[in-house]
């Protein structure tokens, strides 16, 4: 053991090798344990140090040396201690801190991970809605697009469509329905080609029942309807051409046509060469069963006219149907234009007549000219019938003038034009004419129109109502004009026609100025005669008799007048009228007549 070795204590100066003089001391250094003692000290083993010192302590008891050890160990043990206890603070401000900081950092961490958590929730939340959206979304777009597929008879995409949406959501709430009507569709579908097969095979009937089959389970499928809408056509069509190939053999005309023309409006396109030649005979012998007896009506006419148009109709303009236009010519065209032209002069005739069957008779004139174009007799009655049409409007409209030219050129032809109507219009016209021109102070003007009606009298003299009236007035002009002379003449001849004489049995005081004018005629003193008769004319009703009569809706007045030999004025002033031609609503009227 080295001595320098020997530790040292504070405020001693002395070294363990001092401890070699003294023999006592000097084994106590050169112990092993000693040296061990030293060594574990050196080494800063203080705890081995300390351990050792004490069984020394035992064995060399009140060393000086032990003592300075244990001196020197103890402040070593007590700055260890006192240096562990810092450490042992400081690890414990360290733990305490780290442990602090590690709450904050878990308390954090866990913070976040909330935080984290509830976006995560609330995200994966908003993106699985929006997955169930957009799965909903589609899921409704295939359904419609199926339901539409099957709308349309398309089952096999459909069903595509709906293994789509099953491979989507198994649990999709309408797709055991759809797929239902798919495998329903799908039934119908071979139906449908099994009727289409039936069809080109000419099994049209069985045809139906399935289409119709088909139409009942589910109606708008591939042109069904329009399929049982032709067949019953094309059904209808054959039985209608059986119905008229028989009434054709029972001469059933009127079957024949109804039958044959049921069958045309059917397919106007019908182009069967049979019919055509029996409906051609049917409208034959119709025209002439309707045209050949006596009392044909106007509704006859008309529908053998129609019946005519018809049959021309039926062949085209060729040679090879020349034969049959050239006998339906000889034998009822002829037949129909003469029914056309004495219709038309019936209903010209008519003392009823209105505008509309004037109308009509100038339509029957044509009728007849077109069916005989080359007819200059019936060209002629067109346009005498025109002129008349025109001169019976102006009539209605009181245009005298043009009544007096349109008619004028009728009657120049045939001067009793539509049975006496044209000269009776001509007559009130001449006379209404004339009426204003006295009216406006135009005598000799109103004298020219007033002798061309009393023309039209003398050639029909059976009216004295006429020749009366027409009589006095041109006394009144030839009296305006200072011509008492003719005047005079005019009223005398006017009362004479009347038997003036003969209608005054309850005014004598008329019969006398009448033998006074027979005097101051004799002495020609024209005037006084002139002013003596218009006193006897002051009331011209006193040689009138009145009776009733019904007139119809829409007659015109001239006719009405001229039937009861009477005259548009002497009604309208016995009937206190508003000025018109035609009687609009029909009534009774007051018709004063002049009796022989």
């Amino acid at each position: 053991m080295k001595i320098d070795q020997v530790p040292q204590s504070e405020g001693n100066n002395q070294s363990v090798s001092d401890l070699s003089n003294n023999p006592r001391e000097a084994s106590l250094s050169w112990d092993s344990d000693y040296l061990k003692l030293i060594e574990y000290y050196q080494n800063a083993k203080f705890g081995k140090c300390m351990e050792l010192l004490e069984e020394m302590e035992l064995q060399y008891p009140d060393r000086s040396e032990l003592v300075k050890v244990r001196s020197d160990l103890e402040v070593k043990l007590s700055l260890k201690s006192m240096e562990s206890r810092n450490r042992r603070e400081k690890s414990r401000e360290r733990t305490k801190t780290t442990l602090n900081m590690s709450v904050f950092a878990i308390l954090g961490t866990l913070l976040v991970l909330i935080a984290f958590f509830f976006s995560y929730n609330y995200l994966f939340s908003i993106d699985t809605v929006q997955r169930e959206a957009e799965k909903e979304a589609t899921l409704i777009s295939l359904y419609e697009q199926a339901a539409q597929l099957l709308l349309v008879g398309k089952p096999e995409p459909a069903i595509e469509i709906l293994n789509t949406i099953k491979a989507i959501d198994p649990n999709y709430e309408t797709l055991p329905e759809l797929t239902s009507q798919a495998e329903q569709l799908l039934v119908l579908e071979d139906k449908y080609q099994t009727a289409m097969q039936l069809v080109e095979e000419d099994d049209v009937e069985e045809a139906l029942a399935i289409f119709r089959q088909i139409d009942a389970e589910m109606p708008g499928l591939w042109g069904v309807k329009q399929q049982i809408s032709s067949i019953e056509t094309s059904l209808q069509i054959t039985q209608y051409l059986e119905d008229g190939s028989l009434a054709y053999q029972e001469e059933n005309w009127d079957q024949v046509i109804a039958s044959y023309e049921a069958a045309l409006s059917l397919d106007p396109k019908l182009d069967d060469l049979l019919l055509k030649e029996q409906l051609f005979q049917g409208y034959l012998h119709k025209i002439i069963n309707l045209l050949q007896v006596s009392d044909t009506t106007t509704a006859d006419i008309e529908l053998a006219e129609q019946y005519y148009r018809k049959a021309v109709a039926l062949f085209p303009q060729s040679k090879e149907f020349a034969s049959e236009r050239e006998n339906l010519q000889e034998v009822s065209g002829d037949l129909l234009e003469y029914k056309f032209t004495q219709t038309a002069k019936t209903l010209l005739a008519d003392k009823a007549q209105t505008s509309s069957t004037i109308a009509k008779a100038v339509s029957y004139l044509k009728k007849a000219a077109n069916i005989q174009p080359n007819n200059s007799a019936l060209l002629m009655d067109i346009e005498n019938a025109e002129y008349y049409q025109i001169g019976f409007q102006n009539f209605i409209e009181m245009n005298w003038p043009q009544v007096i030219l349109n008619l004028s050129k009728a009657v120049a032809v045939d001067s009793n034009y539509a049975s006496g109507n044209a000269k009776v219009l001509l007559y009130e016209a001449y006379y209404a004419l004339g009426k204003q021109y006295y009216a406006a102070g135009f005598y000799q003007d109103a004298i020219s129109q007033l002798e061309q009606a009393e023309i039209l009298i003398w050639e029909d003299n059976n009216n004295l109502m006429r020749l009366f009236q027409v009589q006095v007035l041109l006394g009144d002009n030839f009296g305006k004009l200072g011509d008492y002379k003719n005047a005079t003449s005019y009223y005398q001849y006017a009362l004479n026609a009347i038997d003036a004489p003969g209608k005054l049995g309850n005014h004598p005081e008329l019969v006398t100025l009448l033998n006074e004018v027979v005097y101051w005629v004799a002495v020609e003193n024209y005037k006084t005669a002139f002013e003596t008769l218009q006193e006897v004319l002051a009331d011209k009703s006193i040689f009138y008799t009145s009776v009733e009569v019904e007139i119809e809706d829409g007659v015109c007045l001239a006719f009405f007048a001229s039937e009861n030999l009477s005259t548009i004025e002497a009604i309208t002033e016995a009937n206190n009228l508003t000025k018109t031609m035609v009687i609009t609503f029909g009534r009774v009227l007051t018709v004063p007549v002049i009796v022989e």
